[in-house]
């Protein structure tokens, strides 16, 4: 009873700082108001790409088999499993809506788990609607995660293991801390990069705290179960050559293996599994509305800009985690070779906090680095209104 208690409370506490929110700050409101109205076209939008794919996988799923069409497959588990579950034989456009609202569900507390980590560095409230505003404008954000494709899950998890990795150190946390990095990994395998931080983690755990180091280390074997699982899976599929589509397949080849991939992750040449040369050269099209733009030079000076922000603001742990993440994430697309646009979306708010980071060596006021978000904020809400007019009139 005094649970349920807590949590009304703790809702009716919620409830209160949005309304105060929306009283104080009538202009950062508007236009976040903006930008969930128009992540609503997602809904109505029929399913394209991988989401296609994720789709055949879940048929499947419901038939007793984890194929695409005739064989095994090595995609990630995540999202066909979450289709499966919501699938409505009859009217499957039903299912996809509810993933769909689900989706943005979990973008909005990433979030707030973004704003909590901001509010711990101590920076002014103004300061972090603007960052977290730039971020839901950013081009491919409102089209990318209340889609269904991983985005929106990869979000939540990203920064909700972010948040308890600077929380704590207790079973308590500590078991959260696992249970969002295994999903996370479950949804896109790249994120296992960041098991380097957690061994940090669980070292200064066991150093701090003196606890018995066995007790952790079954805990963390137990939420894991579903990873290794889905490990051995891999491996009997991929050793096997069993595998329908595979993300692996760009590691087996002998004429096309790790130093291509690499190659290609810097953006030095194209991958034959893109359309585009990706990886470096891509990362300016989170900041530029024209599809498919690529710059290797802008976008350099755009990645140099946000390390010179970081430079010497390091001092806590919070924004250490958040340069350490951005690192391993970033490494890991380089060898990935084939990392897309929408897959720096989840760094963005490491991104434009970088940014700020350096605008603050100007030693400028504060409020001019407001408006300036604000105001490539309206430009970019203007852009997706266009975009969602022409969305619209296509499906409709």
């Amino acid at each position: 009873m005094k649970k349920r208690k807590g949590i009304t409370i703790d809702f009716q506490h919620s409830i209160d700082k949005l309304i105060h929110f929306v009283q104080a700050e009538k202009f950062f409101s508007l236009l976040f108001f903006l930008v969930f109205i128009m992540s609503l076209r997602n809904l109505f939008i029929p399913l394209n790409g991988d989401e296609i794919t994720y789709n055949q996988i879940a048929e499947n799923i419901l038939k007793g088999k984890y194929y695409q069409k005739d064989y095994p497959t090595s995609v990630i588990p995540i999202i066909p499993f979450m289709i499966a579950f919501f699938k409505v034989q009859a009217y499957p456009i039903i299912g996809f809506i509810i993933q769909k609202l689900i989706h943005i569900l979990f973008t909005i507390i990433g979030l707030r788990y973004i704003y909590l980590l901001y509010k711990k560095l101590g920076l002014p409230n103004k300061v972090v609607y603007s960052l977290i505003l730039l971020c839901v404008t950013a081009t491919g954000f409102v089209s990318s995660l209340p889609s269904l494709y991983p985005e929106a899950i990869v979000f939540f998890t990203f920064w909700a293991s972010i948040y308890y990795f600077n929380q704590t150190n207790n079973l308590f946390n500590y078991k959260r801390l696992i249970a969002f990095l295994v999903i996370l990994v479950l949804t896109r395998h790249l994120f296992a990069v960041l098991g380097a931080m957690f061994l940090f983690y669980y070292y200064e755990l066991i150093k701090s705290s003196n606890k018995n180091i066995f007790k952790y280390f079954f805990v963390a074997f137990v939420i894991s179960l579903p990873l290794l699982f889905w490990l051995k899976y891999i491996y009997f599929v991929e050793s096997n050559n069993l595998s329908e589509i595979s993300y692996f397949s760009r590691f087996k080849s002998n004429e096309n293996g790790l130093w291509f991939n690499i190659k290609c992750g810097l953006g030095l040449q194209q991958h034959y599994e893109s359309q585009k040369i990706n990886g470096i050269p891509a990362f300016v099209s989170l900041f530029v509305p024209i599809t498919g733009i690529r710059n290797y030079t802008i976008s350099l000076i755009l990645l140099f800009l946000m390390f010179f922000g970081f430079y010497k603001k390091t001092n806590t742990n919070h924004s250490k985690s958040m340069l350490a993440a951005f690192c391993l994430v970033f490494m890991g697309l380089i060898f990935a070779g084939t990392g897309f646009s929408r897959y720096w979306l989840v760094l963005l708010p490491i991104i434009y906090l970088g940014y700020y980071f350096a605008y603050e060596k100007l030693n400028a006021s504060t409020k001019y680095f407001v408006i300036t978000s604000q105001l490539l904020s309206v430009i970019l809400i203007l852009n997706e209104l266009r975009l969602t007019i022409i969305i619209l009139k296509k499906i409709l």
